[in-house]
């Protein structure tokens, strides 16, 4: 039976600290030196460094160990014929040399009797073998591309080493299988033993069996000579793990072949990848444990712990841990390290590919594995998590330092690859567990020379250059090489201060600081507050230091740590300059580690802060010259030159506090009450709500009441957290109170420092909410106080609401420029006309849009309905009113309108023009309508086939009867669009006026309405207040408007007249005979009708004529 870990971290502290906290140290800071290190090489392309293990040989003839960097080139191409880069073992001394590393023979020996060597039999062969005599890899393997080296791990000092290829294949005569392979060395690097794990099993049904193992993917050395290999592809990748004894007991050892449970006993399921890290320790107290990542598993990844019982092939599954995150690949690598010092093992997992926002990659720390084997529940069974950044990788290699500060715990180093061009962080063990803030980082650059990839393989625990500490080999295969960084001696120091007393005697603790009280005993005669302390320390090698230390002595206030950034106070120095921290050099030698050094720290004026401690740091670093990287083939540098102080010890921190009215824990108990009242009367419709009518008040007043009914509270302030729509203006206060704008949003108060017990405050706040937004709908004040000092408890604020009153009576009006116009004359084409002047008279529809208040409107929309065609059944019909311009608006805010899609301005594209006829008709007022008659002869062409609009009667109040024909949107007797027009900032008491000109489309009215008296065409507009204005109308019957404009027939163009009626002819003829017949009867009484006949000769006929007319003649000649 086993349990399932799910992993359940409690909260991480804040990036932020971490990086603060690493900020204490200088850039060097704990004992890992990278100014020096020793660089090996390898040939480039061949992934030199993709593996790397520290190593050392025992010689009989040398009192110290041989130290060898063993490394991997997975790409290398090894010394055997026949054979393309199949990989290489490499080994490194410790020289200056960079191309010093040797490669170790594994592939291709021959026995003694020129037979292949081949596991099971050993003989003994010439350690000088040359390549010449090795020979090719037989018919039933193929080495190329192998990856000898992907693995490379030591079993520790005078231990056996192994190096594996996953990707050596094992060939057949139809077939190819990649089932890897192992070998074990002596601890001089002699062959020893290989191990095949795959090796005659079956591959019938090729990775569903045992076709693609991958043997040698991972793999452990342990102390009781045994080697766990990982082999994450069989069983189509579910994976396993394989224990080989390679003990040198030939007649004792247990030759059992160990493995995890398969197929359906697996722990996992198909593609986990089981094996792909392996890691071995005492977990459960019950001797060793193996541990084996899958981190596919579960798709988060998993980690499963096995025991192992004498003689049974297959292990027991006894803990199952669980991933945080999918695909982080938690279980990718881990290691074992007893990091608490309980003398059991912990383990370390990697999740590589674990990220968030502002971290990539994390690691995972378990330290009580035996409790969790129990129950899950347990909280101890809750790993410590440690985070890196973003894209680095975090976790890819992971190595067990030994005891790098000789405090008595392990220590972890962990790699970053990718961050930048690789990193390496360095965790210290304590007995708490894993420290979470690293102790040292270090970084590819931090080296003489940049190397990439630096960190994606990690070796250590092994103390190379025998002083005393282990070193760390870390591999960049990127580059081709590794760096060995050296442990650099730690001297012990340990600080203190100390205080004077005025007997002289020293105490542990400062006596608090009066700030009302000027000078010190120190310096009496000071104008300012002042204290005095002494820093002390005390060294004391761990290898004995026979040279005089000279200290690096450095106490900074206050802002160290990046939490402030001024200090209150300043150190007392020989000049004039005031700062905040104080630099000495301090001379210690044998015989006496002891120094201290009195320091005088003054008070700045006007300190505000005299409740919360001021914070010291003192810290020590050694003086000493820089190593320098030496030229190949010189001596290597020797780092006990550059010892380094314990800086756990090294530095300390340290506090001044002040003289509080705080009774005998001299800890400030206040307990601050707050009350609040806006001047707005109280709401009707929402309880506990107030009502603000924009316009009605020009300010908002919170009046706040401020009482303490505990202890003093220092540096007490109100807050009040408001809109960022209202403008802060001014407050007003019983007590000298001061208030500022704290930021767009909160405005603060300084209420008193000590603000003392039984005291109180009232103070009036001004606010202008002239700047509210529409959006806006109520209002909101978060009123609270607090101090340094601490609470009896926790307050809720006292919370203010108001809903906002927007109240904007508008109104619009509309109407014509002038109310008539007139049409005659021809009917013209449309595809006639090429000018405005031509379509006909110029029509304006004026509407006026009015603010009553009392609040202004930001935004409004009038939405003109706009007849441009006369109502029909077609698409396009007949003109109506053509708009020749977009129309515009006069305000004192501004203001644009907009016509819909699919409609333009003069969408004829008809030319202006300045022809004397074309004069506004509507310039010259009237003030009645013209009269109507029709007389004229005008001739009447065929009416056009199109819908017309019905012709009305209506009688006047004379009793006269006119036939009217009304065209407008509402009643659908015209075709309309609606111009959308935008009103801003339309303020109380202000109008905007809206123009829409066009021309009235002669021909459409001569042709359609020859015979009516007039014809209305009229336009509607409406107000509407966008869904994201929220104003008030009571009234809304003035929000529609229309302007009409009415146009008349011609008087010089009317119509032919009516035809005579008969009985009028009649009357006529018979009066024209009555006068004839009484003109012939007078004409006939005055003797019209009996004259004389005229002579037929010309001259009697003149005679006789001469006689009959003149009368008087003949009178005249008879006498």
């Amino acid at each position: 039976m086993y349990i399932h870990i799910y992993i359940r971290t409690a909260t991480m502290v804040n990036a932020l600290c971490l990086w603060l906290a690493l900020s204490v140290c200088v850039t060097h800071a704990f004992n890992l030196e990278p100014r020096i290190p020793v660089i090996k090489r390898g040939l480039k392309g061949s992934y030199f460094g993709y593996s790397v293990a520290e190593h050392q040989e025992i010689k009989p003839q040398t009192p110290k160990p041989t130290s060898w960097m063993l490394v991997g080139a997975p790409l290398g191409q090894n010394q055997q014929p026949g054979t393309n880069r199949s990989g290489a073992l490499w080994q490194c001394p410790l020289t200056t040399y960079t191309e010093d590393c040797t490669q170790v023979i594994t592939d291709g020996r021959l026995k003694g009797d020129g037979l292949l060597f081949r596991p099971y039999e050993y003989e003994l062969y010439d350690s000088n073998i040359e390549s010449e005599d090795l020979v090719p890899p037989g018919p039933d393997e193929i080495k190329d591309n192998q990856w000898l080296g992907v693995t490379v791990r030591s079993q520790g000092m005078g231990g056996k080493v192994m190096v594996c290829a996953h990707r050596h294949i094992v060939k057949t005569l139809d077939s190819r299988w990649g089932q890897g392979q192992c070998y074990i060395l002596t601890q001089d690097l002699k062959y020893n033993d290989l191990k095949k794990p795959c090796s005659g099993k079956p591959t019938n049904k090729a990775h569903e069996q045992f076709g693609y193992c991958q043997a040698g993917t991972s793999g452990f050395l342990t102390v009781d000579d045994r080697v766990l290999i990982g082999t994450p592809g069989p069983h189509t990748w579910r994976g396993t793990v394989y224990l080989f004894t390679v003990s040198d007991e030939f007649l004792t050892r247990d030759n059992t072949v160990y493995s995890a449970p398969m197929q359906d006993l697996s722990p996992v399921n198909k593609y986990s990848y089981l094996g792909m890290s392996v890691a071995v320790g005492n977990f459960f107290g019950k001797g060793l444990a193996y541990a084996a990542g899958a981190p596919r598993s579960n798709g988060t990844g998993q980690v499963v712990l096995f025991t192992r019982y004498d003689y049974k092939p297959d292990m027991e599954v006894t803990l199952v841990l669980d991933g945080e995150q999918f695909a982080s690949s938690y279980g990718y690598e881990i290691t074992s390290a007893d990091v608490n010092g309980d003398k059991l093992t912990d383990l370390i997992v990697a999740a590589p590919f674990y990220f968030n926002k502002v971290e990539g990659g994390a690691v995972y720390v378990y330290t009580a594995l035996d409790v969790c084997r129990i129950t899950k529940d347990d909280e101890r069974c809750l790993p410590v998590k440690l985070v890196g950044r973003e894209e680095s990788r975090f976790g890819f290699a992971l190595t067990n330092l030994g005891d790098l500060n000789k405090d008595g715990y392990e220590d972890v180093a962990i790699g970053a690859p990718y961050e930048g061009k690789g990193t390496v962080y360095i965790y210290l063990g304590s007995k708490n567990g894993i420290i979470k803030t690293p102790s040292q980082v270090i970084h590819a650059e931090d080296l003489p020379s940049p190397l990439k990839t630096f960190g994606y393989s990690l070796s250590g625990g092994i103390d190379m250059d025998h002083n005393g500490y282990s070193d760390l080999l870390i591999g960049a295969y990127e580059d081709d090489a590794i760096a060995l960084l050296r442990s650099k001696k730690i001297i012990d120091i340990s600080t203190y201060v100390r205080y004077e007393k005025k007997d002289g005697t020293y105490q542990d603790k400062m006596e608090p600081i009066d700030p009302n009280k000027v000078g010190c005993p120190v310096d009496p005669d000071s104008n300012y507050t002042c204290f005095s302390f002494e820093a002390c320390c005390k060294t004391e090698s761990l290898v004995k230091e026979e040279s005089n230390l000279k200290l690096n002595y450095y106490i900074e206030a206050e802002t160290y740590a990046g939490a402030k950034k001024f200090s209150r106070v300043w150190f007392a120095t020989d000049g004039s300059s005031r700062h905040h921290y104080i630099n000495r050099t301090v001379t210690l030698d044998t015989t006496k580690l002891t120094h201290c050094q009195r320091e005088v720290v003054y008070l700045k004026e006007n300190t505000r802060d005299i409740q919360s401690p001021i914070k010291f740091r003192l810290n020590y670093s050694l003086i000493q010259e820089e190593p320098v990287m030496p030229p190949q083939g010189a001596a290597l540098p020797d780092i006990k030159n550059y010892p380094i102080l314990n800086q756990q010890e090294a530095a300390r921190v340290f506090e001044a506090v002040f003289q509080k009215d705080c009774g005998n824990d001299d800890i400030c108990e206040s307990d601050l009450q707050v009350k609040a009242k806006l001047n707005l009367s109280a709401s009707s419709v929402k309880p506990d709500f107030y009502e603000l009518l924009l316009g009605e008040r020009e300010e908002i007043v919170v009046e706040v009441n401020v009482a303490n009914i505990g202890e003093s509270a220092y540096e007490a302030q109100l807050f009040i957290v408001h809109s960022q729509s209202l403008s802060y203006i001014a407050s007003k206060s019983n007590d000298s109170v001061i208030c500022n704008l704290y930021n767009a949003t909160v405005v603060s108060c300084s209420i008193g420092n000590p603000f003392q017990k039984n005291k109180t405050a009232d103070i009036q706040v001004r606010f202008d909410p002239k700047g509210l937004e529409d959006n806006e709908s109520q209002l909101g004040f978060t009123i609270f106080a607090n101090s340094t000092s601490r609470e009896v408890k926790d307050k809720r604020p006292a919370v203010l609401q108001a809903t906002v009153l927007k109240r904007a009576e508008l109104s619009i009006k509309g109407s014509a420029k002038t109310q008539w116009a007139f049409y005659g004359g021809p009917v013209v084409g449309e595809s006639a006309i090429k000018h405005l002047n031509e379509v006909g008279p110029k029509v304006s529809h004026i509407y006026e849009v009015f603010n009553e208040g009392p609040w202004k409107v930001s935004t409004l929309e009038v939405r003109i309905s706009w007849p441009y065609e006369v109502a029909n059944d077609k698409a396009h019909g007949k003109w109506l009113l053509y708009m020749e311009e977009l129309p515009t608006i006069q305000a004192l805010g501004d203001g644009e309108c907009t016509l819909p899609p699919g409609h333009i301005v003069n969408p004829l594209k008809l030319q202006d023009s300045d022809n004397f006829d074309d004069v506004d008709n509507m310039l010259q007022p009237s003030t009645s309508p013209p009269i109507l008659y029709n007389h004229t002869n005008h001739v009447r062409t065929t009416r056009d086939t199109e819908k017309v609009v019905n012709t009305r009667t209506i009688v006047d109040k004379d009793g006269h009867r006119h036939r009217v024909v009304a065209m407008n949107c509402k009643a659908g007797t015209a075709k309309c669009f609606d111009i959308t027009c935008y009103i801003y900032n339309l303020q109380r008491k202000q109008e905007a006026v809206i123009t829409v000109k066009a021309r009235l489309w002669n021909s459409t009215l001569v042709e359609d309405y020859p015979k009516v008296d007039m014809v209305k065409i009229g336009s509607n507009a409406k107000i509407v207040i966008p869904p994201n204005v929220i104003i008030q109308q009571e009234n809304l019957k003035d929000d529609h408007a229309i302007a009409e404009t009415i146009a008349y027939p011609d008087l010089l163009d009317q119509q032919e007249a009516e035809p005579v009626p008969v009985w009028v002819i009649i009357v006529a003829v018979v009066a024209g005979l009555l006068l004839f017949i009484l003109l012939t009867l007078v004409l006939r009484k005055l003797g019209f009708f009996k004259r004389r006949r005229p002579d037929p000769t010309l001259s009697g006929n003149l005679e006789k004529h001469n006689r009959d007319d003149n009368p008087e003649n003949e009178s005249l000649f008879k006498h």
